[in-house]
């Protein structure tokens, strides 16, 4: 196949060359192949041994030869590496383990409680000094910051929760307000109103016990009983179901 038969199968590089240029090639891979093992057979030759003459003659020729030394390595010995022995611990002894048996008396010891004081203990003991506890609040009368009105309570029965009165009383009593414009001319008006209370601070059964002459005195003073309710619930040491109270306001200029 010549160069101008297929230029454009040669132009690809598609097509293999033929038998003789592969004849070519191969042969000129070996001529080159041959060449370079004769020159480095024949010009890579070994060292050659030269003996300086020295000033006292011809001496002959030696060959030192290196060694490689290896550190050595250190060991430890078979007693150091063994590990110290512990000294064997004494093992605890059972509890004895008392069997019962039959026929023998139980005996039965009391129990230890806590040791008893002894007279001289008790004689080198430090006197205490005791603070008498403030009093309760027994004043059965609350009055307001101008004097001019004042609430008192009693109960039915013995009631010895004095706290409780005086927490019932503060509270009803702050929010009395008397009727704007009121003339008493220096006497003084007083209304008594009873009601229940029950163990959960609610009231029932309010009434005016006692007019004070004024209905719309007396209607500021429901008005002051719903305001405060629900009251505080009833101390736990009450055993009844309800506490009746007698609630009284007065008033004067």
């Amino acid at each position: 196949m010549g160069w101008t038969e297929k230029p454009s199968v040669l132009r690809r590089g598609a097509a293999p060359p033929d038998e003789r240029t592969s004849a070519i090639f191969i042969a000129a891979s070996c001529l080159l192949h041959a060449a370079l093992l004769t020159f480095f057979v024949t010009e890579a030759r070994p060292g050659k041994e030269i003996s300086l003459p020295a000033s006292g003659g011809p001496q002959p020729r030696t060959r030192t030869q290196l060694v490689r030394i290896t550190p050595l390595r250190s060991f430890p010995s078979a007693e150091a590496s063994a590990p110290a022995a512990e000294p064997e611990r004494e093992r605890p002894k059972p509890a004895l383990i008392k069997r019962y048996t039959p026929g023998v008396k139980v005996v039965v010891r009391p129990e230890r409680g806590a040791a008893k004081r002894r007279t001289a203990d008790e004689a080198k003991s430090p006197a205490r000094t005791v603070t008498a506890a403030p009093q309760a609040d027994t004043s059965p009368r609350w009055f307001s910051a101008d004097s001019t009105r004042s609430t008192s309570v009693a109960t039915d029965g013995d009631f010895r929760f004095a706290y409780y009165l005086a927490a019932i009383r503060n509270k009803i009593g702050s929010r009395w307000v008397p009727p704007p414009g009121m003339d008493a001319r220096g006497r003084l008006v007083r209304a008594t109103v009873y009601f229940r209370i029950h163990h959960d601070g609610q009231i029932s059964i309010a009434s005016v016990e006692t007019s004070s002459g004024y209905a719309f005195f007396d209607q500021t003073a429901m008005r002051a009983l719903l305001a405060a309710t629900p009251l505080p619930p009833l101390p736990a040491g009450y055993t009844d179901d309800y506490l009746g109270v007698h609630f009284g306001f007065e008033y004067q200029q």
